[in-house]
């Protein structure tokens, strides 16, 4: 089930899109640029991204919106929820 998430364009051109499976998947916490994308923190999201994650800013939130689980992202809330029920290994958490 999970491979789909991954196997398609939008996932193959985000710059961290395996630290992005991980914290889907397991529940791994990000680094700042990513966890600020989670959290849904645009100022600090484009304060902490490179020049190659602010071009791919689209591809993330569309990938996100597509493809991740909703209860994944969206507040601080959510991905302190996530990371502490351990990602999509939790059976709860889908």
């Amino acid at each position: 089930m999970s491979e789909d998430l991954y196997d398609n364009e939008m996932f193959a051109a985000l710059p961290q899109g395996e630290a992005l499976k991980r914290y889907v998947e397991e529940g791994w916490p990000v680094h700042h640029f990513l966890t600020a994308l989670l959290e849904n923190d645009l100022m600090e999201c484009v304060g902490r991204a490179d020049e190659r994650n602010v071009d791919a800013l689209d591809a993330y939130c569309a990938w996100l919106c597509t493809y991740a689980p909703p209860m994944c992202f969206g507040s601080r809330e959510k991905v302190a929820t996530w990371i502490s029920h351990k990602g999509l290994r939790d059976s709860d958490s889908t």
